[in-house]
C-alpha cells in the first residue's frame, strides 16, 4: 500500500505515488540537519559546517517541483494559515531594523523554504499518509543515530559536556532527546492508523523511546510520556461519556496536583528532572536577556540577529551568564528578542488557534489521536527551547504541517 494520499483532481502516476512519499520522508529528515551535525561533533564544533547547505539543494529542488505541480493547492494552503504567513512576513520585514540585516534576510529565506515544505506536507497528504511519511523519516534518523552511537561513539556520544550521553546524529544530547520524543508519539500514532504496518511503527516508537533514554534528557522523557498520555486520553474520550468523564477527571486532578507542586515545592519537580531551580542555567539567560526586550519592546532586534554580532547586546548576556550562549532557550523570549511584542502576539494567537483546532479534532478519527499529542509536546518545548520560527528545525516544520492540515480540514468542513 502506498504511503501517499493524492486528493488532487488529477491522480499522480503510479511511479510518482511510490517514490514521492519516500522522497518527502528523506527531505523531512534533512530538515533536522543530521549527518553534518555529526561531522561537527567529530570536529569538536557546536554548529554544522557551512557546506552543509549544499545538502539542501535536492530538498529545495523537490520542493520547487511540488509547488509548481500543485500550485493551486499550495496557494490554498498558504491562505489557510494567515497568521503563520504574517509571522514569516514579519521576519522578512525585520530586515529593515535588524542589527544584522544580511543574516536576517538570509535566515528568513531559509525559514520560508522550511515552512514551504511544511505546507507541502499539509496539502499533499491526509493524516494517515502524513503520519506514515513522518514515521518513515524517523526510521532514517533512528537507524543513523544507533549506528553512530554503537559504532562511532566518539561522534554519536558526547565526550566533553555530559560524557557518555548519546547525541546520535546531532551535536547535543538534548537535540537527540527532543527529536526522538517526537518520534515516540509519531510511531505510536502511525501504528494506530496503519494496522498493516503496525509492527514496524511500534518498533519505531520503541526505538525512539530507547534513544530518549540513552540521551539522558529528562525533558525529552517527560515530552515522550506527555505525547503518549495525550494519545491515550483521546482514545478514552471516544469510548463514551463515562470514559470521557473519567479521563477528564484524571487530567484535571493531574493538573491541580502539578500546579500545587510547582507553586509550593518547585524543587521537587526540578530534582525529578535532574536539574536545579535555574533549570540548568536557563533562568540566568532569561533574566539577562529580559532587559534587552524592554530596550526594544515592539519590534525586537531583527529575526535571528540578536545573538550574532560579537559586540552587540548578546555580549552583555554572555558576560552575565559567563558562557557562550547562542539561544534564549525559550521560543517566547527568542521571538521577543527577534520580532518584539508584535511577533510574540502573532505567535501566541496562531498557537491558540491551532490548539483549539487540535482540541476539536480529538473526537475525530483522522487527526484526533496524534495532532493534539504533537501540539502538547510542541507547547511544552516552547518553554525551554527556541524551536518556534527556526529555520531547518524539525519541530517547526512539523508544526507548520499540523497547523496547515488542521486549517485545511476546518475550511473543508465549513464549506461542506
Amino acid at each position: 500500500m502506498s504511503l501517499a494520499h493524492a486528493p488532487a483532481a488529477h491522480a499522480a502516476a503510479p511511479s510518482l505515488a511510490r517514490w514521492e512519499p519516500l522522497a518527502a520522508a528523506l527531505c523531512l529528515a534533512q530538515f533536522s540537519e543530521p549527518f553534518f551535525a555529526a561531522v561537527a561533533q567529530s570536529q569538536g564544533a557546536t554548529e554544522p559546517p557551512s557546506y552543509a547547505r549544499l545538502a539542501f539543494v535536492p530538498v529545495y529542488a523537490f520542493l520547487a517541483w511540488t509547488i509548481w505541480r500543485d500550485r493551486s493547492r499550495a496557494l490554498s494552503a498558504v491562505s489557510a494559515v494567515p497568521l503563520v504567513m504574517a509571522l514569516l512576513a514579519l521576519c522578512f520585514a525585520s530586515t529593515l531594523w535588524s542589527i544584522d540585516g544580511s543574516a536576517t534576510l538570509r535566515r528568513s529565506v531559509w525559514l520560508a523554504l522550511n515552512m514551504g515544505f511544511g505546507l507541502y506536507l499539509a496539502w499533499r497528504y491526509d493524516w494517515k499518509a502524513l503520519l506514515n511519511v513522518l514515521a518513515a523519516s524517523f526510521v532514517v534518523l533512528i537507524v543513523g543515530s544507533f549506528i553512530l552511537g554503537l559504532f562511532a561513539p566518539s561522534i554519536g556520544r558526547m565526550t566533553f559536556e555530559h560524557p557518555g550521553a548519546w547525541s546520535g546524529l546531532w551535536t547535543h544530547k538534548n537535540t537527540l532527546g527532543g527529536i526522538m520524543a517526537l518520534g515516540v508519539a509519531i510511531g505510536a500514532g502511525a501504528a494506530i492508523v496503519t494496522p498493516e504496518r503496525r509492527k514496524l511503527w511500534i518498533a519505531v516508537s520503541l526505538a525512539a523511546f530507547a534513544l530518549v533514554l540513552l540521551s539522558t534528557s529528562k525533558t525529552a522523557l517527560l515530552a515522550s510520556l506527555l505525547g503518549l498520555a495525550v494519545i491515550g486520553f483521546c482514545m478514552m474520550i471516544r469510548q463514551g461519556p463515562l470514559a470521557a468523564t473519567i479521563a477528564s477527571s484524571a487530567v484535571l486532578v493531574t493538573i491541580i496536583a502539578g500546579a500545587g507542586i510547582i507553586l509550593l515545592a518547585p524543587d521537587i519537580i526540578v530534582a525529578a528532572l535532574g536539574r536545579d531551580l535555574t533549570l540548568t542555567g536557563r533562568t540566568d539567560i532569561w533574566e539577562a536577556s529580559a532587559r534587552f526586550v524592554e530596550a526594544s519592546p515592539w519590534l525586537g532586534y531583527g529575526y535571528y540577529a540578536f545573538w550574532l554580532p560579537d559586540n552587540g547586546p548578546a555580549y552583555w548576556v554572555r558576560e552575565a551568564v559567563m558562557w557562550e550562549v547562542s539561544s534564549a532557550h525559550s521560543s517566547w523570549l527568542e521571538t521577543a528578542l527577534g520580532l518584539g511584542r508584535i511577533g510574540v502576539a502573532l505567535f501566541a494567537l496562531q498557537l491558540v488557534a491551532t490548539g483549539m483546532r487540535g482540541a476539536s479534532a480529538a473526537m475525530r478519527a483522522d487527526a484526533g489521536l496524534w495532532a493534539p499529542a504533537f501540539l502538547a509536546t510542541f507547547a511544552l518545548y516552547t518553554l525551554s527551547e527556541s524551536h518556534a520560527l527556526q529555520a531547518n528545525n524539525l519541530f517547526w516544520t512539523i508544526y507548520v504541517a499540523v497547523a496547515a492540515r488542521l486549517a485545511l480540514d476546518a475550511r473543508a468542513r465549513k464549506h461542506a
